[in-house]
């Protein structure tokens, strides 16, 4: 089946009261075995990068802010470097053809930017992206999650995204 998950961006740096219950969700999905492929992404941020000249955004430069959270950090085998917003790459995209996977499942930090943003990436590549909201989160809060998924319910559809919690029975019916 080629199952495939992607963890985004739960590093130590984003992790905050509006996020910071995604940590123990997705250790429980991970642990449950799932997904053939875990990637999970790891964001970077530059002194020259957008977030800092636009934003003023001067966050994640530090290794422990960067970190992988050490609850997550024994399921991250495979983990890919990011700079901008999306986890869809010529790296990612030339390891999902090796594999023949067209779709993933996508879950992670945060539901409005990094994953709004690499699954519309990986709908327009021709990979069918299915957004876990249960084990997605905002910074922004509650709000900018829900106007997240809204936003990707009109672009990858609404059968894309997967509000419940997902087991072997829940994940069986995407296949």
């Amino acid at each position: 089946m080629n199952l495939c998950l992607f963890v985004i961006d739960i590093q130590n740096g984003f992790i905050a009261p509006n996020t910071s219950h995604v940590i123990q969700r997705v250790k429980c999905l991970l642990e449950q075995n799932l997904f053939e492929y875990v990637i999970f992404t790891r964001f970077l941020n530059t002194l020259d990068s957008p977030y800092v000249r636009y934003l003023n955004w001067n966050k994640l430069f530090s290794k422990t802010e960067q970190k992988i959270v050490d609850e997550l950090e024994p399921f991250a085998k495979l983990v890919f470097q990011k700079t901008i917003y999306t986890a869809c790459n010529e790296e990612t995209l030339n390891y999902l053809k090796k594999r023949d996977i067209h779709q993933v499942f996508i879950c992670g930090i945060d539901t409005e930017a990094c994953v709004l943003k690499t699954a519309i990436d990986f709908f327009e590549n021709n990979i069918n992206p299915y957004i876990l909201e249960y084990y997605s989160a905002s910074n922004g809060g509650d709000n900018c999650h829900q106007a997240a998924l809204l936003v990707l319910s009109q672009l990858i559809g609404r059968s894309n995204i997967i509000t419940e919690p997902i087991d072997k029975f829940h994940i069986s019916k995407y296949f």
